[in-house]
C-alpha cells in the first residue's frame, strides 16, 4: 500500500504491505484454534489418550509462532521523504531501523522490469553508486503507482532494464 502525504516543502511517500488482519485477529484466530483443540483433547483424555494434549500444546505454540512471525514481516515500512534539497529513505519495524540521506539533485530512481506482465516493477534509488530498493512487497499496481509519485516529485528516472515500454 502506498501512502502519498503532501506537506508545504515536498512530500512523504509511506509504502507498507498488504496486511489483511491485525494482531487482534490473530489473536482471535488461536483463540478460536485453541478452543476447538482443547474440546478436542478433553475428548481424547476422557477417552484416556491422554497423550494428544502435549501435541496439541506444541500446536498451538507452533501456530503463534508461524503467525507472529509473519505479522511482525508485515509491519516494515519504508518512508521516503522528498524536501527541495534532500531525499531521505527511512526502513524499519516498529521504530527505523535503516536510514539514507541523499542530496536530491544527484539522486535518481532506477527501475527493473520484470520479462513476466505479471511481476511488479523493481524500484532502487540511487545516489553515487549507492543503492536502495524499495517497495519489494509491493503489487504490480502499488509499484506503478509509487514510480509515478517518484516522477511527480521531480526525481529522475535514468534506467530501465528489459522491456522499455512502460505504462506510468
Amino acid at each position: 500500500m502506498i501512502d502519498i502525504r503532501n506537506k508545504e516543502q515536498g512530500s512523504e511517500i509511506i509504502l507498507r504491505p498488504n496486511c489483511s488482519a491485525d494482531w487482534s485477529e490473530n489473536r482471535r484466530i488461536i483463540q478460536t484454534v485453541m478452543l476447538f483443540n482443547a474440546a478436542l483433547g478433553i475428548c481424547f483424555a476422557a477417552s484416556g489418550a491422554w497423550l494428544v494434549l502435549p501435541f496439541i500444546g506444541l500446536e498451538m505454540l507452533l501456530l503463534w509462532l508461524v503467525l507472529a512471525a509473519v505479522f511482525r514481516k508485515l509491519q516494515v515500512r519504508e518512508i521516503v521523504s522528498l524536501d527541495p534539497q534532500n531525499l531521505c529513505i527511512d526502513v524499519g519495524h516498529h521504530r527505523c531501523e535503516h536510514h539514507w540521506q541523499w542530496p536530491r539533485q544527484t539522486s535518481f530512481v532506477l527501475v527493473t522490469v520484470l520479462p513476466h506482465p505479471w511481476d511488479p516493477l523493481q524500484i532502487s534509488i540511487s545516489h553515487c553508486g549507492e543503492c536502495v530498493s524499495i517497495g519489494d512487497f509491493l503489487n504490480k499496481d502499488d509499484s506503478r503507482e509509487l514510480l509515478s509519485a517518484l516522477r511527480n516529485n521531480g526525481l529522475p528516472v535514468r534506467h530501465y532494464c528489459g522491456s522499455s515500454t512502460l505504462e506510468a
